[in-house]
């Protein structure tokens, strides 16, 4: 089998990219020949993926240009390889599938602010995500929640019997639960400074506001616990707000290079009141460790959560007053309930392996023949 991977960057900068490289990895151990089409492609990408990669020559110093150019070339680049199927993953509207790992951007634009949502750049995103759905030039689409797939037909009115629903995999060897839980939550309290005897929730972003931070900041005077946040570094709006509330104790900031699996076994839940996700990596990578969550009804997610038996749902998301209510009902959640939510958090997950999910995309690529 022959298949061309077509996304502007195969480079080791996000979620989405992360996925290219795994999942490209996992293909070619299959035994799938591929081609790369894109205007960027990483050293490291390149050293583990093998194959022929079709550089398409975009302009420099304008991100506008460049979405527009590749789109047109990549077009054309896939017209010419002879391949068992062509598969898109990002602002390009011409393949047999598509995977919509971000979501629905039309909806996913409303949270940018005004300067951003009505900039040239993302008009022609949102153009671009127009003529892919409302289009016939690809076949099929894969989503990673059902979520997505009910609002891109909603917003665009696209058949729903051209989506499939494949959720991401999720290694559970790396993320896994511990015995020495105990050991680790002692060693980061001890390096971000904190009391190991209070409870932990863990809120993991790189997009502080769409996450949910704010919320969380306006309520966590109220809350008998800490706040590890991990990821993106705080800004001075979020530093004031820690300070005016008096939460310096209470709140940890943690870089992203520490080893987030580590973190996901030390803490007492994983708290996500995102105001929207396609469908999170680290909602799948807290549950196959193990840390109960308290999740937002606006990410994906959700298809795999049962409120009360593998997590909470957070059905008020941007609501100080419900989301608070949630926390302390987590608090006082009784430990032979959270210890078998925490074992069917990761029970629920386990089914997510790269070999189930390749079955999957097999499945779909065959239905491009019939």
């Amino acid at each position: 089998m022959r298949l061309a991977l077509v996304y502007h960057q195969f480079t080791p900068s996000g979620g989405l990219e992360g996925y290219l490289m795994e999942f490209a990895a996992h293909l070619q151990s299959a035994g799938v020949d591929l081609d790369i089409v894109a205007s960027d492609i990483d050293q490291e990408f390149s050293k583990r993926v093998q194959g022929p990669q079709h550089l398409m020559p975009t302009v420099k110093g304008s991100s506008l240009l460049r979405m527009w150019q590749f789109d047109r070339l990549a077009t054309q680049c896939v017209s010419e390889l002879s391949l068992d199927a062509s598969i898109g993953f990002g602002r390009t509207t011409t393949h047999d599938l598509h995977r919509a790992g971000g979501g629905c951007h039309a909806i996913y634009s409303q949270l940018l602010p005004f300067w951003k949502r009505w900039g040239l750049k993302n008009q022609l995103e949102l153009q671009l995500e127009r003529d892919l759905y409302v289009g016939e030039r690809t076949k099929l689409f894969v989503v990673n929640s059902s979520q997505v797939s009910q609002q891109l037909h909603e917003v665009y009115g696209t058949s729903k019997d051209r989506f499939r629903v494949i959720h991401t995999a999720v290694d559970t060897e790396r993320f896994h639960p511990t015995e020495n839980r105990k050991v680790f939550k002692e060693e980061i309290c001890k390096r971000v400074q904190s009391d190991v005897a209070r409870p932990v929730f863990l809120f993991v972003s790189l997009s502080h506001r769409r996450k949910g931070l704010d919320v969380l900041l306006n309520i966590w005077d109220q809350v008998d616990a800490d706040l590890w946040i991990v990821g993106k570094p705080l800004d001075a709006r979020y530093r004031a707000m820690i300070g005016s509330r008096g939460l310096q104790s209470k709140i940890q900031t943690i870089t992203p290079q520490s080893d987030i699996s580590m973190l996901y076994q030390a803490a007492d839940w994983f708290i996500h009141p995102t105001l929207y996700d396609a469908c999170a990596n680290t909602v799948l990578q807290s549950m196959a460790s193990g840390l109960p969550g308290l999740i937002s009804v606006n990410d994906g997610a959700i298809d795999l959560i049962r409120d009360g038996e593998n997590g909470y749902l957070l059905n008020q998301p941007s609501d100080p007053s419900a989301v608070l209510s949630t926390v302390k009902k987590a608090l006082t959640t009784e430990k032979a309930i959270y210890h078998k939510m925490s074992q069917t958090a990761r029970e629920t997950v386990l089914p997510l392996t790269w070999e189930a999910h390749l079955v999957k995309w097999f499945k779909v690529i065959r239905e491009l023949k019939h």
